[in-house]
């Protein structure tokens, strides 16, 4: 017979697991349940693709909540479809410091009219095309309401990259880029194609082929005359030493030569102050003869009377001797007849 089953048992195993199931929730959901959650909405103008519910809700890198709730709705009033994104923030996931402590929804109000509180959909990862809201201060941003319902308070939205990047692909002319593009490449073609390309080509060729030459020249004659400096440089450096050790023996030479001439002018002064000596002496011994001579031949002297008289005859003499030459002259046979 079969033992009947112990229903305190089954009810004890009953509670522990559900206990255990409370745990194990509190554990996983990190608190979120304990949380005082405070509800937000947004209304954003692109698609929100990749936003799913229970997505991050972060202020400049801190979580502050998550997303709730993603719905579709159409106003009759104006014919438009609205997508409201609602999200919750923890408020002890922040902390108010200061004096100046309102109530929750109307510190939200004052960040978004002044200090512009704006939501943004931003990626987490490009490979799984995960969005979640970002909450950042955007003073400059025009505050854009959708209104639609009054108890939740609505925070502005700025639109995500990905819309900003889809509106420009949409403004941008594919058709009139694509023609643009395919002309470009057919001119380009056109003039590869072309007998004037082929002939610039060719002449660049034929530049480079002689560019090449002529580096190659310059190189050897670089070369060249890198040998030449590198000789000249050796030249002269023995030409240095040459004219130095040759100008310290002129220099060797010269004070000796300096020596000599030095003696020699005392040489010389001692002969030039003997022959002054001498010179003055014959000078003196001049004078006294100049002086007789005068004395010798003074107006008045016998002797200069004498030379007169002398003189005088001789003048005669030399008259007669003239006459009779002039006579001869002309009668060359009177030395042989006589006169």
């Amino acid at each position: 017979m079969s033992k009947q089953a112990n229903p305190v048992m089954i009810g004890g195993f009953v509670l522990g697991a559900l206990a255990l199931l409370v745990t194990a929730i509190l554990v996983f959901s990190g608190g979120a349940l304990l949380q005082t959650k405070e509800k937000l909405v947004s209304f954003f103008p692109g698609t929100v693709s990749g936003l799913s519910v229970g997505a991050r809700v972060e202020f400049q890198g801190v979580q502050v909540g998550k997303v709730t709730g993603i719905a579709l709705e159409y106003h009759t009033e104006d014919g438009r479809f609205v997508v409201p994104v609602t999200y919750e923030i923890w408020p002890e996931s922040t902390k108010i410091v200061g004096p100046d402590v309102r109530e929750i929804d109307e510190g939200y109000r004052l960040l978004v009219e002044q200090m512009g509180l704006r939501a943004k959909l931003e990626s987490v990862s490009l490979v799984t095309g995960q969005y979640m809201i970002a909450l950042s201060l955007q003073p400059n941003t025009p505050i854009n309401r959708v209104g639609v319902d009054k108890e939740i308070v609505e925070i502005p939205t700025i639109e995500a990259d990905r819309d900003l990047f889809a509106n420009t692909l949409r403004e941008i002319d594919i058709n009139g880029l694509i023609k643009s593009v395919t002309g470009a490449l057919d001119a380009i073609e056109k003039l590869a194609s072309g007998e004037q390309t082929e002939a610039i080509m060719t002449n660049t060729a034929e530049t480079l082929i002689e560019l090449r030459r002529l580096i190659a020249d310059i190189d050897a004659r670089v070369i060249s005359l890198m040998e030449n400096l590198n000789g000249t440089l050796a030249d002269y450096s023995q030409l240095a030493r040459t004219t130095g050790t040759r100008v310290e023996s002129l220099a060797d030479s010269l004070e000796s030569t300096s020596a000599e001439i030095q003696r020699l002018a005392g040489n010389l002064g001692e002969q030039t102050g003997r022959m002054s000596q001498s010179a003055s002496g014959a000078l003196d011994e001049a004078g006294k003869a100049m002086s007789s001579f005068d004395e010798l031949l003074g107006r008045d002297s016998q002797a200069r009377y004498d030379l007169e008289l002398m003189l005088k005859e001789a003048a005669g003499a030399s008259r007669s001797l003239r006459i009779l030459a002039d006579y001869l002259q002309q009668n060359p046979d009177a030395l042989i007849r006589g006169k």
